[in-house]
This record gives C-alpha cells, sequence and structure tokens, in this order.
C-alpha cells in the first residue's frame, strides 16, 4: 500500500507540475514518469514499442540521470543516518 502511496503521488505531482506549469506534452511526461520510477531501460522500451522514436534517447538519458541523483543522494545521506542511528 505504502508503494502505490507513494507512486501515486509522483504522478499527480508529475502531472500537475509537468502539465500544470509546463505545459508539456502528456506521452513526455508518461515517459519521464517509467524512465525515474523503471529506469532507463524500460523508458526506451516504452519508447520504441509506443513508436516514439524521437524519445528513446532522452528516455534514456532521464533514466541515467535518476540514477545519478540518486546514487549522489544516498551517498550524502548515509552518514548522516548512521550517525542518528548511533545515537
Amino acid at each position: 500500500a505504502f508503494s502505490a502511496l507513494q507512486l501515486l503521488i509522483h504522478f499527480i505531482v508529475l502531472m500537475g507540475v509537468g502539465r500544470g506549469m509546463l505545459r508539456l506534452d502528456k506521452n513526455e511526461l508518461y515517459l519521464a514518469s517509467n524512465a525515474n520510477v523503471g529506469g532507463p531501460t524500460t523508458a526506451a522500451a516504452m519508447a520504441q514499442a509506443k513508436e516514439w522514436k524521437e524519445l528513446v534517447l532522452p528516455a534514456l538519458l532521464v533514466g541515467v540521470l535518476g540514477y545519478a541523483m540518486a546514487t549522489a543522494l544516498s551517498l550524502s545521506l548515509g552518514p548522516i543516518l548512521m550517525r542518528l542511528a548511533a545515537r
């Protein structure tokens, strides 16, 4: 149930910001969501399956960017959490 709630919040924020504020195309937002949740390979496969050929490379790049950001965040957050756990 917790994962479903996370995905729901992710999708609502993505659509709200993407469609409401940035006026992006729905297909691009669906693909960005897939890249962030499933990774670059699933996003590229989705773009290929839907025949969105111009979105395959951006899907890969957004997914890899998500990996890079998550890695940097976890490496910086890990020591903080370790110190809190030691208390």
